[in-house]
């Protein structure tokens, strides 16, 4: 079975997509997920870090990254694109030459992880919220080339 690559994009890569990344990972076996971000901040929160730690993933294994990495000739062949909603919206897509499939996502934002509202608690109940938004696409066949686990 051939693999689907799957690219969420978000603002500053330290919240929703690398979640989504975490997620994706963990419970799709024919699907290998990678996350990104317009603005990418320098490091994964400690809030990030330590929800990742309590869902039981590896935190060390992420870290926040420009979209750009994306489109170099050595970089994986991305087949969907998920972008999160509304912040996404004010960012342009670079052009991937292989022009995959890009879908958008509305998940409320856990804020930046510098700011108040960037709390574990605000990140648990966006994951929770991301689960349930990314098994719903799942579900409804929104995600072409994927099947729900």
């Amino acid at each position: 079975m051939l693999q689907t690559n799957i690219l969420f994009v978000d603002e500053h890569n330290n919240g929703r997509s690398i979640l989504a990344e975490a997620y994706f990972n963990h419970h799709q076996e024919a699907v290998r997920a990678f996350s990104a971000g317009f603005e990418p901040d320098a490091a994964l929160s400690r809030k990030l870090f330590d929800v990742l730690r309590e869902e039981k993933f590896a935190p060390e294994d992420y870290c926040p990254k420009p979209i750009d990495i994306f489109l170099q000739p050595y970089s994986p062949h991305i087949d969907l694109i998920i972008r999160f909603a509304p912040m996404v919206k004010a960012y342009k897509m670079p052009l991937f030459a292989n022009r995959p499939t890009v879908l958008t996502l509305h998940v409320g934002e856990a804020g930046h992880a510098d700011a108040p509202a960037g709390s574990r608690r605000a990140l648990r109940s966006c994951f929770a919220d991301l689960q349930l938004a990314l098994d719903r696409a799942l579900a409804n066949g929104q995600l072409p080339g994927i099947r729900a686990a």
